[in-house]
């Protein structure tokens, strides 16, 4: 437990600062924004697990547990900006328990809950013995194919809606054509929204309000657009979010089919065994889905000050754990494409500060920057010249002085990250604004065309695919030389080093998908474990030096 006292003392002391600096404008974007996009990924992947478990872990039970369990996480985690959800291989992954259950002849929901309570256990040591710490070592190749298959989840589940669709018998295909024009108009109108940040109108602080808007924006121009297509056209309608009639506190398949409480005593020694392996696997899933999407928030680039907890979130997310066993809800972790999504969202641009303490530390920081600077000019000036080896001594001080004096004075300018405004307030009201729908507005709900709800989800994965370099490495054997990025994998030599690199990856995040689909599902947590050891080995085969490595796969 030492790491995991070692979070408490780093994070206690910003706790009041998390709730403090959550008063600010950029969280009542950040939420609304937010909002949808946790609505959407709740009813999807609910809808999802309902079809795979004969209803009885649908979309009733994965939107009460997002609602509920989305407020007391961030209020018990070290790292609040990351948003609690469901996500694609966890859902996956249940889906597998489920058919390998059904195969054995052991009842889903007590074997579920028994796995849930063992992988709690596996949680619980994995934080007292600070477990998290191996995650360090993790470098982009596991980080960024991870973030690219959970992408290639939201894109692929909106396609899919999508298709399915225009082969659906009770749809025409005008109705088809309409939902698709939905959602793509959705999707693009977030997107060109938020590179108005970039653009050359207005200011740039009403650009950057702008852009925190976008997917806000976005969703409200496709509902306008679907209810006016709606209104002009008799006999046509697009499909909405199912609102169950019953209300919050019935499952989805009613309490007297399904009660909320599992029973575990309905399971036999085989189905207990099972579930010790079962809890094991799913904790494979959740340490990398956990980890990695926390090290993408904490990566540096965000220039995050408060530090993270990695310790403390193992422990958050044991609690929350054991109590959606119980229930038999879905597991949830720190969901990537919504914690970056909240991440960048809460980031400041250009000139934009947060009126917080941590402000204050910054403005000094710079200060004290400002002095470095004009010391290493001065000293650059105070240089004179000399003959021979004191005349090469020079060069190399006039060098260094003049690095040193850029350094110090390459401070983030113009639409660049200079901070983020870390608080535990958005997390909790993107989820207390979904309970609070779900109570009182489920009409509201019930009239959102799903279109606009899967135009939301291509936005948030391709949106989640800007920096990421795998992704910009897959497009590179097409790319023209003279536009190749500034990236240091541009660097090696000869350059079908990296096209075979990234060929690995490609055919891992194939292989991965392929076995997720398949029969054998339930072990593709096995395959993400053994990422990061085929990286090593990679790095031991010879086949690349340790430079040509270190501009590949840099630590983030």
């Amino acid at each position: 437990g030492v790491g995991l006292m070692q979070d408490l003392r780093t994070k206690l002391p910003w706790y009041f600062s998390d709730l403090k600096d959550g008063f600010d404008i950029k969280v009542i974007t950040t939420t609304l924004y937010l909002f949808w996009g946790a609505i959407a990924n709740a009813v999807a992947f609910g809808s999802l697990l309902g079809d795979n478990t004969d209803g009885y872990m649908g979309a009733t039970e994965t939107m009460l547990a997002t609602a509920v369990l989305g407020m007391l996480y961030p209020l018990l985690c070290g790292q609040p900006l990351t948003i609690m959800g469901a996500t694609g291989p966890i859902a996956a992954y249940i889906i597998a328990l489920r058919s390998l259950g059904n195969s054995v002849g052991v009842n889903f929901l007590p074997l579920y809950a028994w796995s849930g309570i063992f992988l709690s256990i596996f949680l619980f040591l994995g934080s007292m013995f600070s477990l998290s710490n191996a995650i360090k070592k993790v470098t982009r190749f596991t980080e960024e194919l991870f973030s690219v298959l959970i992408s290639v989840i939201f894109i692929y589940s909106a396609l899919e809606y999508f298709v399915k669709i225009f082969h659906a018998d009770d749809r025409g295909h005008g109705e088809a054509l309409a939902a698709l024009f939905v959602g793509l108009l959705t999707c693009f109108t977030a997107l060109g929204i938020r590179n108005s940040r970039n653009g050359t109108f207005f200011n740039q602080w009403v650009r950057n309000r702008m852009a925190d808007f976008a997917p806000v924006i976005a969703i409200g121009v496709g509902i306008g657009v679907a209810w006016a297509l709606m209104g002009r056209y008799d006999d046509f309608e697009l499909g909405f979010l199912e609102v169950s009639e019953d209300g919050i506190t019935s499952t989805t398949l009613g309490t007297d089919v399904r009660p909320w409480v599992v029973d575990l005593g309905d399971i036999d020694g085989a189905g207990f065994g099972l579930a010790v392996v079962g809890g094991l696997f799913a904790f494979i899933v959740m340490y990398f889905d956990q980890n990695i999407t926390v090290r993408l928030v904490n990566a540096r680039e965000h220039k995050l000050k408060k530090g993270g907890g990695y310790d403390m979130d193992m422990m958050a997310l044991c609690i929350c754990t054991v109590l959606l066993s119980l229930l038999g809800c879905p597991w949830m972790v720190s969901a990537t494409v919504p914690s970056l999504n909240h991440c960048r969202s809460l980031c400041f641009f250009g000139n934009e500060t947060a009126n917080t303490e941590v402000a204050e530390i910054d403005k000094a920081r710079q200060e004290e920057t400002s002095k470095k600077a004009l010391q290493s000019i001065r000293n650059l000036m105070a240089l004179e010249a000399g003959e021979g080896d004191a005349s090469r001594m020079l060069v190399r001080q006039v060098h260094q002085e003049a690095t040193n004096a850029l350094e110090n004075l390459s401070l983030p300018t113009g639409t660049g990250i200079n901070g983020c405004l870390e608080q535990r307030v958005s997390a909790f009201a993107v989820h207390l604004l979904i309970l609070l729908s779900l109570l009182f507005l489920r009409p509201i709900l019930a009239g959102i065309p799903m279109a606009v709800l899967r135009g939301l989800f291509l936005y948030n994965g391709w949106s989640n695919l800007a920096g990421n370099e795998f992704w910009e490495r897959i497009w590179l054997v097409i790319t023209d030389p003279a536009k190749y990025p500034d990236k240091s994998y541009c660097k090696v030599k000869p350059l079908w080093k990296v096209h075979v690199w990234t060929l690995i990856q490609a055919v891992l995040l194939i292989l991965i998908n392929v076995l997720m689909q398949s029969p054998a599902g339930f072990v593709f947590p096995v395959v993400i474990g053994a990422l990061h050891p085929l990286r090593l080995a990679l790095a031991r085969s010879g086949w690349y030096t340790a430079e040509e490595i270190e501009m590949l796969d840099s630590h983030f």
